[in-house]
């Protein structure tokens, strides 16, 4: 299966039946296409069930994401019953899907169009059926290399909350063979920077075999959630809380099992994430 393609799949065991509340809560279904089989992708952005509706607040979720190069993005169609496209660039524009085009995803079954962003940049994109409706994604390239981990930002290496309210992370353990397989237990902390009470997060998250791609979401939340992760057994996790401009977050990243079983040798690394 190449990256560029679309993928025509069964119906859902269970109907996307949201009634969007706050884009906090809608975050957490955006994953819901957990059960989907034969996806390469690492995140997930959902075409909302009444997307098509020109009083809808979004068409697609989220309508703006940050993530490191190399990211394979999956677009899914869950406005059951009508059809929509992915089309790179700005509606009516003479580039218009020269870099990524969809085609039809139809609503006649459930479906999703992926593509890996391999170059910087900012991707404007938009649905041909619906032109009013445009999304962003950017790529950044930015390589934090320490300890035992490769870090990658999609954010580059301040993250403009302003600009971009969500990034995401990817966390690539250089001792470790990723063969899409092994259980592998991170643990990640995140603290603030000058803070008493300083700790925003600390928690476990799993992969098979993979790296780590995780999503930090700033929010007007007085509590911080972690959700996840995109699909069944890959893909991005969540930290959603109240990360504020002008600070600096430590995060740390541990594995602390292998199949099961505690590290003997620790694989560690650490970072300070500053924000604008």
């Amino acid at each position: 299966m190449t990256k560029n393609q679309i993928l025509w799949i069964l119906p859902l065991l269970f109907a996307l039946t949201i009634q969007l509340a706050t884009p906090q809560i809608f975050a957490q279904y955006a994953g819901s296409m957990a059960t989907l089989q034969n996806v390469d992708a690492t995140y997930a952005v959902s075409i909302i069930p009444g997307a098509a509706q020109r009083d809808s607040l979004y068409h697609y979720y989220p309508p703006q994401i940050a993530v490191p190069t190399g990211t394979t993005v999956g677009w899914f169609n869950n406005d059951y019953g009508q059809p929509h496209t992915v089309t790179s660039g700005k509606p009516g524009a003479n580039d218009s899907g020269s870099i990524f085009n969809s085609g039809l995803m139809p609503a006649t079954a459930n479906s999703f169009f992926q593509y890996t962003f391999n170059q910087d940049g900012e991707f404007v994109y938009h649905c041909n059926i619906h032109p009013w409706r445009v999304a962003l994604v950017s790529a950044a390239s930015t390589l934090f290399s320490g300890g035992s981990f490769d870090i990658k930002l999609g954010s580059g290496s301040i993250w403009d909350i302003s600009n971009i309210p969500r990034v995401l992370i990817d966390f690539s353990p250089k001792t470790v063979p990723l063969d899409g397989s092994t259980p592998l237990t991170f643990n990640v902390t995140i603290s603030e920077d000058g803070q008493t009470n300083s700790q925003v997060v600390s928690h476990l998250f799993n992969t098979y075999g993979r790296s780590l791609p995780l999503e930090l979401v700033s929010s007007n939340t007085n509590e911080t959630s972690v959700y996840g992760p995109d699909f069944s057994s890959t893909g991005a996790y969540h930290i959603e809380s109240d990360f504020k401009k002008g600070t600096s977050y430590p995060i740390s990243v541990e594995i602390v099992s292998m199949n099961g079983q505690p590290v003997d040798i620790p694989i560690k690394a650490s970072f300070e994430l500053k924000t604008s």
